[in-house]
Protein backbone atom coordinates (compact mmCIF):
# COMPACT_ATOMS: atom_id res chain seq x y z
CA UNK A 1 0.00 0.00 0.00
CA UNK A 2 1.48 3.23 -1.16
CA UNK A 3 1.17 6.15 1.46
CA UNK A 4 1.21 9.42 1.34
CA UNK A 5 2.13 12.02 4.08
CA UNK A 6 0.55 15.51 3.71
CA UNK A 7 2.04 18.12 5.92
CA UNK A 8 0.95 22.18 5.46
CA UNK A 9 4.10 24.21 6.46
CA UNK A 10 4.26 27.37 8.05
CA UNK A 11 7.12 29.30 9.44
CA UNK A 12 8.21 25.86 11.31
CA UNK A 13 11.85 26.25 10.98
CA UNK A 14 12.77 25.01 14.43
CA UNK A 15 10.98 22.32 13.84
CA UNK A 16 10.38 20.54 10.35
CA UNK A 17 13.79 18.67 10.61
CA UNK A 18 12.56 16.58 13.55
CA UNK A 19 8.79 15.96 11.47
CA UNK A 20 10.82 15.23 8.66
CA UNK A 21 13.35 13.02 10.58
CA UNK A 22 10.85 10.37 11.81
CA UNK A 23 8.93 10.41 8.46
CA UNK A 24 12.00 9.64 6.92
CA UNK A 25 12.24 6.13 9.57
CA UNK A 26 9.14 5.34 9.50
CA UNK A 27 9.16 1.60 9.94
CA UNK A 28 6.21 1.47 6.31
CA UNK A 29 7.68 3.21 3.87
CA UNK A 30 6.13 6.81 2.92
CA UNK A 31 6.66 9.11 0.93
CA UNK A 32 5.87 13.07 2.04
CA UNK A 33 4.20 15.47 0.28
CA UNK A 34 4.54 19.24 1.94
CA UNK A 35 2.70 22.56 0.94
CA UNK A 36 4.70 25.71 2.39
CA UNK A 37 2.18 28.49 3.25
CA UNK A 38 4.25 31.49 2.46
CA UNK A 39 6.67 31.19 5.13
CA UNK A 40 8.52 33.86 5.65
CA UNK A 41 10.95 32.64 8.33
CA UNK A 42 13.30 30.63 6.25
CA UNK A 43 11.55 27.22 6.36
CA UNK A 44 10.58 27.08 2.33
CA UNK A 45 14.87 27.58 1.78
CA UNK A 46 15.22 25.34 4.58
CA UNK A 47 13.39 22.48 2.36
CA UNK A 48 14.76 23.88 -1.30
CA UNK A 49 18.27 22.80 -0.43
CA UNK A 50 17.23 19.35 1.21
CA UNK A 51 15.20 17.75 -1.63
CA UNK A 52 15.73 13.78 -0.78
CA UNK A 53 13.77 14.48 2.63
CA UNK A 54 10.65 14.81 1.07
CA UNK A 55 9.18 13.63 -2.56
CA UNK A 56 7.47 16.45 -3.45
CA UNK A 57 7.44 20.48 -2.71
CA UNK A 58 4.79 23.26 -3.45
CA UNK A 59 4.74 27.18 -2.18
CA UNK A 60 1.77 29.41 -2.35
CA UNK A 61 2.53 32.79 -3.42
CA UNK A 62 0.02 33.96 -0.64
CA UNK A 63 -0.77 32.59 2.71
CA UNK A 64 -4.13 30.89 2.43
CA UNK A 65 -4.34 29.21 5.45
CA UNK A 66 -3.64 24.97 7.42
CA UNK A 67 -7.05 23.83 5.60
CA UNK A 68 -6.30 24.62 2.18
CA UNK A 69 -2.14 24.43 2.61
CA UNK A 70 -3.30 20.34 3.75
CA UNK A 71 -6.00 20.10 0.92
CA UNK A 72 -3.15 21.09 -1.77
CA UNK A 73 -0.52 18.45 -0.33
CA UNK A 74 -3.17 15.72 -0.16
CA UNK A 75 -3.92 16.34 -3.68
CA UNK A 76 -0.33 16.26 -4.66
CA UNK A 77 -0.39 12.41 -2.93
CA UNK A 78 -3.30 11.20 -4.52
CA UNK A 79 -2.29 12.77 -8.09
CA UNK A 80 0.98 10.96 -7.42
CA UNK A 81 -0.60 7.46 -7.04
CA UNK A 82 -1.02 6.90 -2.89
CA UNK A 83 -3.54 4.83 -1.82
CA UNK A 84 -4.05 6.61 1.49
CA UNK A 85 -2.54 9.54 3.10
CA UNK A 86 -1.61 10.58 6.60
CA UNK A 87 -2.45 13.97 7.53
CA UNK A 88 0.12 15.95 10.26
CA UNK A 89 1.26 19.57 11.39
CA UNK A 90 4.96 20.02 10.59
CA UNK A 91 5.59 21.42 13.84
CA UNK A 92 5.07 17.78 14.97
CA UNK A 93 6.65 14.17 14.78
CA UNK A 94 5.52 10.61 14.55
CA UNK A 95 6.28 7.24 16.43
CA UNK A 96 8.78 5.21 14.20
CA UNK A 97 6.10 2.73 14.04
CA UNK A 98 2.54 5.33 13.71
CA UNK A 99 2.01 4.61 9.80
CA UNK A 100 2.96 0.97 10.21
CA UNK A 101 0.20 0.62 13.14
CA UNK A 102 -2.74 2.83 11.02
CA UNK A 103 -1.96 0.53 7.89
CA UNK A 104 -2.09 -2.66 9.64
CA UNK A 105 -5.29 -1.41 11.14
CA UNK A 106 -6.66 -0.14 7.77
CA UNK A 107 -6.43 -3.38 5.84
CA UNK A 108 -8.47 -4.96 8.58
CA UNK A 109 -11.47 -3.37 6.31
CA UNK A 110 -11.70 -0.45 8.52
CA UNK A 111 -13.06 2.76 6.37
CA UNK A 112 -10.31 5.22 8.09
CA UNK A 113 -7.55 5.10 10.88
CA UNK A 114 -6.98 7.73 13.82
CA UNK A 115 -4.57 7.49 16.11
CA UNK A 116 -3.78 9.36 20.11
CA UNK A 117 -1.58 12.30 20.13
CA UNK A 118 1.07 13.17 22.72
CA UNK A 119 1.16 16.52 23.78
CA UNK A 120 5.29 17.39 24.06
CA UNK A 121 4.97 20.17 26.38
CA UNK A 122 2.48 22.74 27.73
CA UNK A 123 0.58 20.40 29.82
CA UNK A 124 1.80 17.01 28.47
CA UNK A 125 -1.79 15.44 28.01
CA UNK A 126 -2.55 12.73 25.51
CA UNK A 127 -5.39 13.26 23.12
CA UNK A 128 -7.17 10.01 22.92
CA UNK A 129 -9.67 9.40 20.07
CA UNK A 130 -12.68 7.48 21.15
CA UNK A 131 -13.76 4.31 19.38
CA UNK A 132 -17.16 4.55 19.69
CA UNK A 133 -18.43 8.00 18.01
CA UNK A 134 -21.71 8.34 16.46
CA UNK A 135 -22.61 11.88 14.61
CA UNK A 136 -24.16 13.30 17.41
CA UNK A 137 -20.96 13.57 19.91
CA UNK A 138 -20.03 16.44 16.90
CA UNK A 139 -22.49 18.85 18.32
CA UNK A 140 -20.33 19.71 21.41
CA UNK A 141 -16.73 19.35 20.30
CA UNK A 142 -14.80 16.82 17.70
CA UNK A 143 -14.06 13.76 20.04
CA UNK A 144 -11.31 12.90 17.90
CA UNK A 145 -7.94 14.12 16.84
CA UNK A 146 -7.23 15.72 13.11
CA UNK A 147 -3.74 13.27 13.12
CA UNK A 148 -5.34 10.15 10.64
CA UNK A 149 -4.92 7.89 7.58
CA UNK A 150 -7.64 8.78 5.18
CA UNK A 151 -8.02 6.50 1.77
CA UNK A 152 -8.11 7.80 -1.87
CA UNK A 153 -12.39 7.08 -1.91
CA UNK A 154 -12.92 9.10 1.67
CA UNK A 155 -11.38 12.05 0.73
CA UNK A 156 -12.46 12.17 -3.09
CA UNK A 157 -16.06 11.88 -1.00
CA UNK A 158 -15.92 14.33 1.02
CA UNK A 159 -13.76 16.65 -1.04
CA UNK A 160 -11.33 17.42 1.85
CA UNK A 161 -11.16 19.95 4.26
CA UNK A 162 -14.15 22.61 4.03
CA UNK A 163 -12.53 26.35 3.85
CA UNK A 164 -15.79 28.24 4.52
CA UNK A 165 -15.63 27.41 7.84
CA UNK A 166 -12.25 28.94 9.00
CA UNK A 167 -12.74 31.71 12.07
CA UNK A 168 -12.11 35.32 11.13
CA UNK A 169 -8.71 36.61 11.77
CA UNK A 170 -7.80 33.01 11.39
CA UNK A 171 -5.63 30.73 9.15
CA UNK A 172 -6.94 27.68 10.71
CA UNK A 173 -8.69 26.17 13.76
CA UNK A 174 -11.27 23.57 13.60
CA UNK A 175 -11.71 22.77 10.14
CA UNK A 176 -11.38 18.67 11.09
CA UNK A 177 -14.01 19.42 13.21
CA UNK A 178 -16.35 19.73 9.91
CA UNK A 179 -14.49 17.45 8.22
CA UNK A 180 -15.19 14.56 10.65
CA UNK A 181 -18.99 15.55 10.20
CA UNK A 182 -19.03 15.22 6.90
CA UNK A 183 -17.06 11.92 6.91
CA UNK A 184 -19.81 10.36 9.08
CA UNK A 185 -22.58 11.80 7.27
CA UNK A 186 -21.20 10.11 4.02
CA UNK A 187 -21.14 6.62 6.07
CA UNK A 188 -17.84 6.10 6.60
CA UNK A 189 -18.17 5.43 10.22
CA UNK A 190 -16.06 2.08 10.67
CA UNK A 191 -12.97 3.43 11.58
CA UNK A 192 -9.95 2.56 13.45
CA UNK A 193 -8.15 3.90 16.76
CA UNK A 194 -4.62 3.37 17.31
CA UNK A 195 -5.45 3.23 21.33
CA UNK A 196 -1.19 4.33 22.31
CA UNK A 197 -0.17 7.81 21.45
CA UNK A 198 1.96 7.09 18.18
CA UNK A 199 1.83 11.10 17.36
CA UNK A 200 3.62 13.70 19.07
CA UNK A 201 2.24 17.12 18.88
CA UNK A 202 4.45 19.89 20.09
CA UNK A 203 3.09 22.66 22.00
CA UNK A 204 4.65 25.95 21.46
CA UNK A 205 3.80 30.11 21.31
CA UNK A 206 3.63 30.12 17.08
CA UNK A 207 0.72 27.60 16.41
CA UNK A 208 -2.50 28.54 15.00
CA UNK A 209 -4.43 27.82 17.61
CA UNK A 210 -2.01 30.10 19.83
CA UNK A 211 -2.61 32.60 17.17
CA UNK A 212 -6.22 32.75 17.73
CA UNK A 213 -6.17 33.22 21.75
CA UNK A 214 -4.10 35.63 21.03
CA UNK A 215 -5.92 37.82 18.87
CA UNK A 216 -8.96 37.36 21.70
CA UNK A 217 -10.97 35.13 19.41
CA UNK A 218 -13.81 32.63 21.39
CA UNK A 219 -12.50 29.56 19.63
CA UNK A 220 -14.95 26.57 20.85
CA UNK A 221 -18.27 28.54 20.77
CA UNK A 222 -17.41 30.60 17.49
CA UNK A 223 -16.38 27.46 15.55
CA UNK A 224 -19.17 25.37 16.90
CA UNK A 225 -21.54 27.96 15.50
CA UNK A 226 -19.54 28.63 12.23
CA UNK A 227 -19.54 24.78 11.75
CA UNK A 228 -23.28 23.44 12.70
CA UNK A 229 -24.68 26.73 10.51
CA UNK A 230 -22.33 25.09 7.35
CA UNK A 231 -22.41 21.40 8.28
CA UNK A 232 -25.61 21.21 10.30
CA UNK A 233 -26.42 17.93 12.44
CA UNK A 234 -29.83 16.60 13.57
CA UNK A 235 -30.21 18.68 17.10
CA UNK A 236 -28.05 21.31 16.39
CA UNK A 237 -31.45 23.27 16.18
CA UNK A 238 -30.15 24.35 12.59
Amino acid sequence: MKIGVAVPAYNVLPYIENCLTTLGAQLHPVKTYICDDASDDGTFEFLLNRPSWYHQLARNKVRYGWPASLNRAVRMAFNDGCDAVFLMNADDFLRLDCISRCVQLLQTGKDWVVTYAQQVGGENVVQASRTDVVLEDFLVYPPLVNYALIPRDVWATVRGYPLDVSLPGSFGYKEDWAFWIEVFKHGFTNYGVVTQPTYYYVMHPGQLHQDSINAGLDLTDKARELILSKHPIKGSNR
